[in-house]
């Protein structure tokens, strides 16, 4: 009966033969959709959405790469559409609020072009709301000497408000 010693560290190991050569597995690519939905998040962040909830689907089903890349897309895409949603609304009060009052510098100078120059040093406390029969008192000089003047708002058509004055005293 014949004994095998190991090798030393001197004598290299025979090749052993039959045994399939050893391979590395084949490198699994990062999911599309996952990738989409990263994109998509500064794109056009509903379809960024869209694309991570399937990236994140396929990743766990076939074992691609790509997971984390598709759960930030979906999570960016999210934070993007909140921030724009919420920014739609603020531009849309802001622009209703301007059209509901009409800013004491606008006035002032409406008031000094209606007189035709007569009302100069138009001072006006506050701003002129977009009702129908508003009103707001002002200080200026007419003719020379100081003056209380009231504005009344006659009509609001749209944007456009239209109002008349008269001299308080």
């Amino acid at each position: 009966m014949t004994q095998q010693m190991p090798a030393s560290p001197e004598q290299p190991l025979p090749p052993s033969y039959g045994a399939a050569p050893q391979t590395p597995a084949p490198a699994r690519g990062t999911n599309t959709m996952a990738i989409l939905a990263l994109v998509f998040a500064f794109v056009f962040s509903p379809l960024g959405i869209v694309f991570g909830i399937i990236g994140r689907k396929q990743t766990a089903r076939t074992g691609e790469g790509g997971r984390g890349l598709a759960t930030a897309g979906l999570v960016l895409s999210i934070v993007f559409l909140v921030i724009g949603i919420a920014t739609a609304v603020l531009v849309t009060v802001m622009a209703a609020t301007l059209v509901s009052s009409v800013n004491n510098t606008a006035v002032a100078a409406q008031i000094t072009a209606q007189s035709g120059g007569r009302v100069t040093d138009v001072s006006c406390p506050g701003s002129l709301p977009a009702q129908v029969g508003a009103e707001l008192t002002c200080s200026g000089t007419v003719d020379g000497a100081p003056s209380q003047l009231k504005a009344t708002v006659t009509s609001v058509d749209g944007g456009v408000v239209s109002f008349d004055f008269t001299q308080v005293g």
